[in-house]
């Protein structure tokens, strides 16, 4: 659920996906067996995205563009919902991504109808929690999760597909308690080369820490969903716990805000002791990171059940630049090697980071290391979608996917 435009109020919803075709001429018959074509040489599967933002791309847009790409198969995706039976003749599977109103569930229900009676797999793409008693007060996407029947909706669909696929092992124990689907997968995030590879140089990372030394610059980017923009909750949002200790090190540190920053710090953005740059779109993005010229990168986040079931993206977007960060020590950044849990030791671990030349070198160096085992590309990474696709459950064909299950 991520708002691309940071402190600025997103204009569109969570559930962004029309529920129904244009063409009003076509009637579901859904127990209708149909005709299908000779099979082609690659397998076909279909994706419905909730949105063609960061959620969209990373979990479905990006796979299915290389696995289309490296002729994996033939993947085809959309935003809008087509109920004409013969837009289903070849597929092995449907991708169903953070569907959650009552319109988008009648469609699903479709969609079981025509899976079971032409033998294709239906699955339930989902990677935040979306059940409102676990989003925190501070984050402005509760709202959408409140009603009572966007939270029936979202479960029966998760309960109507054959599997539902997460991001990491906490949300898959999470949703396997929380509903009756008991198949529930991960795929950790993968990046793409083409987005953010090519950004590891650990020459010029070594001259960026030689010119920034007495003034390092320390990077946070992020949305405004881990803020508290209109003081729901007296601020107690993901940088409670490290406010103060930013604002004491501004005059040690050069902090820069990328995308969103707290409110009980805007008067040092205000009066320039913080640097702080608007959200980059997607595109962007990975080259903004670059651009920034950053020393080290931080990842604060509140202790909740909402955040254990976050991807590591921060820590793997920091890899790809060869960067070390400072994450908080919960399970969503297991792999990351330096971590803390209050703002003092956060102080403690950039200065420890940066202090000496030798270890800063090491850890850029294992941090491109770690990038190289989560490209997107890498055949064994894409191969987890194309088995997640085609094999059902308990398939043992699945050799990639049981590297993370």
């Amino acid at each position: 659920m991520i708002n691309p435009q940071g402190n600025v109020p997103f204009q569109s919803t969570p559930f962004n996906i029309k529920p129904f075709t244009s063409n009003n001429n076509i009637k579901p018959q859904i127990n209708q067996k149909l005709e299908k074509p000779p099979e082609t040489q690659l397998p076909r599967f279909l994706n419905y995205y909730a949105d063609y933002s960061g959620c969209g791309h990373w979990r479905m847009i990006w796979p299915e563009q290389v696995m289309n790409a490296h002729n994996k198969a033939v993947v085809h995706g959309t935003t809008v919902m087509n109920v004409d039976p013969r837009y289903y003749t070849q597929t092995k599977a449907v991708r169903i991504q953070r569907q959650a109103t009552p319109q988008q569930l009648e469609f699903v229900k479709f969609l079981r109808k025509l899976a079971d009676a032409n033998n294709f797999r239906l699955i339930y793409e989902i990677d935040d929690i979306c059940f409102h008693e676990d989003i925190p007060d501070y984050n402005k996407y509760k709202t959408a999760f409140t009603d009572p029947k966007i939270r029936q909706s979202a479960q029966e669909m998760m309960e109507i597909c054959d599997e539902i696929t997460v991001t990491c092992p906490f949300m898959r124990d999470y949703y396997a308690s929380k509903t009756n689907n008991k198949n529930v997968t991960v795929i950790p995030n993968f990046m793409p080369k083409f987005w953010i590879g090519g950004k590891s140089d650990i020459n010029r990372t070594m001259e960026s820490y030689e010119k920034n030394k007495r003034k390092p610059r320390i990077l946070y980017a992020g949305s405004g969903a881990h803020f508290d923009v209109e003081n729901r909750t007296k601020f107690r949002d993901d940088f409670e716990h490290v406010n103060d200790a930013i604002r004491r090190t501004v005059d040690k540190y050069q902090w820069v805000f990328l995308g969103a920053h707290p409110l009980p710090i805007r008067d040092l953005i205000q009066n320039g002791k913080i640097e702080f740059h608007p959200w980059k779109r997607l595109y962007e993005y990975g080259q903004g990171l670059y651009d920034l010229n950053v020393n080290m990168i931080v990842a604060p986040l509140q202790d909740s059940t909402f955040n254990r079931a976050k991807s590591d993206l921060k820590y793997i977007e920091a890899c790809a630049l060869g960067l070390p960060i400072a994450c908080q020590d919960l399970c969503t950044y297991e792999n990351a090697p330096i971590k803390f849990r209050t703002g003092d030791e956060m102080i403690d671990q950039i200065e420890s980071t940066l202090r000496d030349r030798k270890r800063y070198k090491s850890l850029c160096k294992k941090a491109s290391q770690y990038a190289d085992t989560r490209w997107l590309e890498d055949d064994m990474n894409i191969d987890c979608y194309t088995e997640l696709y085609q094999y059902g459950v308990n398939d043992p064909k699945r050799l990639n996917l049981s590297r993370y299950n």
